[in-house]
């Protein structure tokens, strides 16, 4: 029997902790005597279907700024006060659980250092955990990345505390440590396994055309804000211009999807946006995302790692519309994929109907046909379980 801990400290939207749920159910089904233990604070948990070797334990909630700051959700308890509590519950966790391997979502020391203890702990046993640092494609941007890891010290912990750091990106796309300045000491333990690759475990049981009715001589187009609260601008933007160009309501029908942390109002004046445009579906994401991605015929969406794992995963044509703030990730993952022809994307700042509509036209009605992902690497998922069990085996 096997016992793996993930850690994501997930406070805002569903990123790290969808990333890590896809990662703990592509693990389990392919060993049956694995079982993994999923500690975060995501509030979102609750709604992923996972495999019955896989729990969690649910930390108390985190909330993220738009300027990126984090206070705790509560407001009886301090930002001293709920460091302090979540870093004593995942320390029991770990000491309670006893696995053997476990992995740690982006942030070296957990958010505000909530790892530290378990980090000193488990650096003091005798029979050791295995203990792995996952990094997505992008952090942030070369200099602000390097300032906060600096700042933090975590390449000393890195070398300290950590076996390996495993990237679920391309070192052709975006050389990590290099833009990142790692030492040598850390570079040389870092590996690249590829993007993640997305399969259709759990399909719905119709087809989505089939289930929304949509003729066959209609294209269909899936228009995606991502997990957080900011992506009414996207969709807003997408439904003027499907409103101005009444011809595009007979050639395409659109399914547009706000994320979970979109907040009452901002999904009730989408709804009214909505209401007087023919072949038109606005829905909350779903965790079948990848079945509607899979008949799509063009897809608008912000840049984050999972959405973009996933349209490469079904090789679909894309409009990317990255977040640029708190962090620069999205925006420099949309250059990297455009210069090498996989994607094109518009500026937040440039987007208005006009030029969405215009992008839209030409993608969805090509010239000529274009390849989207025959030169990128999305074996990620395969590349991964050989690290964590080499890791393991040693």
């Amino acid at each position: 029997m096997r016992k793996f801990l993930f850690y994501s400290h997930d406070s805002y939207g569903l990123g790290n902790i969808r990333r890590m749920v896809a990662i703990a159910n592509y693990l389990v089904n392919q060993h049956r005597d694995l079982f993994i233990l999923l500690i975060t604070g995501s509030p979102m948990l609750h709604a992923f279907r996972t495999h019955p070797q896989i729990d969690y334990i649910k930390l108390p909630c985190l909330q993220r700024s738009q300027r990126g700051t984090y206070s705790a959700k509560l407001a009886c308890l301090t930002n001293n006060s709920i460091t302090s509590l979540r870093s004593q519950l995942i320390k029991h966790t770990v000491t309670a659980f006893g696995a053997e391997l476990i992995l740690v979502d982006k942030k070296p020391e957990g958010l505000n250092g909530e790892l530290n203890e378990t980090l000193t702990y488990t650096h003091a046993l005798e029979d050791k955990p295995k203990m792995l640092l996952l990094l997505r494609d992008i952090l942030d941007g070369p200099e602000e990345t390097k300032k906060i890891w600096n700042k933090n010290h975590y390449f000393q912990r890195i070398t300290n505390d950590y076996d390996e750091v495993l990237v679920v990106g391309e070192q052709a796309i975006f050389d990590l440590p290099k833009q990142y300045s790692f030492p040598e000491s850390i570079t040389a333990k870092t590996s690249f396994c590829g993007y993640l690759e997305r399969s259709n475990d759990d399909p719905i049981a119709q087809p989505i055309r089939d289930q929304l009715n949509i003729p066959d001589n209609k294209r269909i187009i899936i228009v995606a804000a991502g997990g957080g609260d900011d992506g009414k601008q996207v969709l807003a933007t997408y439904l003027k211009g499907i409103k101005k160009h009444a011809s595009f309501e007979h050639l395409v029908h659109s399914i547009l999807f706000y994320g979970p942390e979109m907040n009452n109002q901002d999904s009730s004046e989408l709804e009214k946006l909505a209401l007087d445009i023919g072949s038109v579906t606005l829905t909350e994401f779903t965790q079948n995302f990848i079945s509607y991605l899979s008949e799509a015929d063009l897809v608008v969406s912000m840049g984050g790692y999972n959405t973009i794992c996933e349209i490469l995963s079904v090789n679909k044509p894309a409009i990317i519309i990255p977040r640029e703030s708190p962090v620069k990730e999205q925006l420099i993952r949309a250059k990297c994929l455009s210069n090498l022809g996989i994607i094109d994307y518009i500026r937040l700042t440039e987007l208005d109907a006009r030029l969405l509509m215009e992008n839209i036209s030409s993608k969805l009605f090509p010239d000529s046909p274009n390849l989207y992902a025959s030169s990128i690497e999305v074996q990620g998922m395969v590349r991964l379980e050989q690290k964590l069990m080499a890791q393991i085996a040693k």
